[in-house]
């Protein structure tokens, strides 16, 4: 009798079942056809222990299968690790060029994620020990000398404002199909989840409704059109319905 065969070792990817910072790297795995053991958290499904286990304490964390096996804490290590392993993939930069352009798209929306999205994000899951929270206040009776920040949200939607018409201006003036040339980048999903976190996900509702008919992408075509572009992908658009279905 032959012994049963031996299940391959993955790496593994920690990531809570949200739409979030993790997206990008659950879209980026399925462009290059790269499997992993995406592992759920306590409380959530799994008995990982972020606050414990993570090197950094935070999610995601990525374990790779290397002899002097890795834990990666960082998004943009992780997605390093992945292109570094799928050469070849569709969403690696193949040129120079498109190697420096998407690293630059992508650390500008890493910035629009930071000082936007996840804010927000906390803001609608009322995440009261959320680091940007200390020393603010935002209950707009407080005294006005303790109110550093009475409104917050409106703080929030001018800085969206601000930076999705500054990427509109960068793209339109590229001319390019994608972010960093003629080909798909990690940068372009990136765009692709930050965008429709905000277009798709309920509990960014009532921001949008501050819009009006218009919504938040006013005056952004070029931005609209690249994100749809890569939602039309077909590994992107099987995952596209965890934004229907996520609070944010």
């Amino acid at each position: 009798m032959s012994a049963a065969p031996i299940a391959p070792v993955k790496p593994k990817f920690i990531y809570l079942p949200v739409v979030g910072r993790g997206e990008q790297i659950h879209l980026l795995l399925a462009e290059h056809a790269m499997e992993v053991d995406f592992v759920l958290p306590a409380g959530f499904g799994g008995e990982y222990v972020w606050a414990d286990q993570a090197a950094h304490g935070t999610l995601p964390s990525f374990e790779t299968i290397e002899e002097d096996k890795m834990v990666l804490s960082d998004s943009s290590s992780i997605i390093d690790y992945i292109l570094e392993k799928t050469p070849s993939g569709p969403a690696t930069p193949k040129t120079m060029k498109a190697r420096l352009l998407a690293r630059d798209y992508w650390a500008f929306v890493q910035d629009y994620y930071n000082h936007f999205l996840s804010p927000m994000h906390d803001t609608i899951m009322n995440h009261a020990e959320a680091h940007w929270r200390q020393g603010r206040n935002t209950d707009p009776r407080a005294s006005p000398s303790h109110a550093l920040n009475a409104d917050y949200l409106s703080e929030l939607k001018a800085y969206h404002t601000q930076r999705v018409n500054r990427l509109e201006k960068k793209l339109a003036a590229s001319g390019s199909e994608f972010c960093a040339g003629p080909d798909l980048t990690y940068a372009d999903l990136f765009i692709y989840t930050s965008v429709t976190t905000v277009l798709k996900c309920k509990g960014f509702g009532p921001f949008r409704e501050t819009f009006g008919e218009k919504g938040p992408f006013e005056g952004c075509p070029t931005l609209l059109a690249l994100a749809e572009k890569v939602g039309k992908r077909e590994k992107v658009a099987a995952l596209a319905g965890k934004f229907d279905q996520a609070p944010v």
